[in-house]
């Protein structure tokens, strides 16, 4: 469960937790959930549990790596006791790698936040020359609309972190991030894979990238998923529009050489 990996955007994933529950339409078609059902047995992808004979696996990879913490979770679920997480984060302060972690569940991010200092120092028990926020560990927040982006973003902005980023993926609609852009560093954008994407219009993605190059904030274009689409207007009929798929050869829309010369850009924070 902690390995290299195809997501573009980092190195290496690590699972110290799996198991996850829905709770947005982002979560519909989950991969892990996918991957879970393929591999796990009896077991159910709402079985959320914690492995703590995970926890030092990161010690053991002597070359500074991204690493995506719970790819096949939410370090941040309810069922996640906050001790735990305070393990998880305490490798970050032994390690030289980046932690990348992505949350739905930004209000406990932030609860697990406000005393995650004092409890961390205690455990590690180690308070001389560290600092807070761990300069090593980004905190981010998935949004697939703009009614998650209003939920999450605000959230996010008030935990304390080095650096703070948006995955807005799968992005289901056009979001805009203008009014947050300032407190933020990083922004993915991606479309939905597999066989039951759902449409992913390449004009979300033209708009986020400009939001971000206009506030000076690094965006990294990920994919434009299994059902990319192309919103135009017709030659004389500027009020009317009209939507067409886009075919690629890659089944995810992963492969930058196939997009509009636009979309190419993958800029880190």
């Amino acid at each position: 469960m902690s390995t290299k990996t195809s997501i573009e955007w980092t190195e290496r994933t690590w699972n110290p937790v799996t198991g996850c529950t829905k709770v947005s339409q982002g979560c519909k078609n989950c991969y892990a959930e996918t991957i879970a059902n393929r591999f796990w047995g009896d077991r159910k992808f709402t079985d959320v549990r914690c492995h703590a004979d995970r926890l030092d696996e990161p010690l053991h990879w002597r070359k500074p790596c991204r690493i995506f913490v719970n790819s096949m979770s939410d370090l941040f679920h309810e069922d996640v006791p906050f001790e735990f997480i305070d393990k998880v984060m305490m490798r970050s302060l032994w390690t030289p790698h980046i932690y990348q972690v992505l949350t739905k569940r930004p209000a406990r991010m932030l609860e697990w936040s406000k005393e995650a200092e004092r409890r961390i120092w205690k455990l590690n028990d180690k308070p001389v020359g560290m600092t807070w926020p761990l300069p090593n560990v980004w905190f981010g927040v998935s949004v697939e609309n703009q009614e998650t982006a209003n939920e999450r973003i605000p959230l996010l902005i008030q935990t304390p972190a080095e650096i703070r980023w948006v995955s807005a993926e799968p992005l289901l609609e056009a979001v805009v991030l203008t009014e947050w852009l300032p407190k933020l560093d990083w922004v993915v954008v991606g479309g939905e894979s597999g066989p039951n994407a759902r449409p992913f219009n390449v004009g979300w993605a033209r708009q986020l990238i400009s939001q971000c190059k206009d506030a000076g904030v690094a965006v990294f274009m990920k994919q434009c998923g299994s059902n990319p689409q192309l919103t135009g207007h017709p030659t004389g009929l500027p009020n009317n529009t009209y939507t067409t798929g886009l075919k690629f050869k890659s089944r995810k829309g992963g492969d930058p050489s196939e997009w509009p010369e636009d979309l190419r850009i993958r800029e880190m924070p």
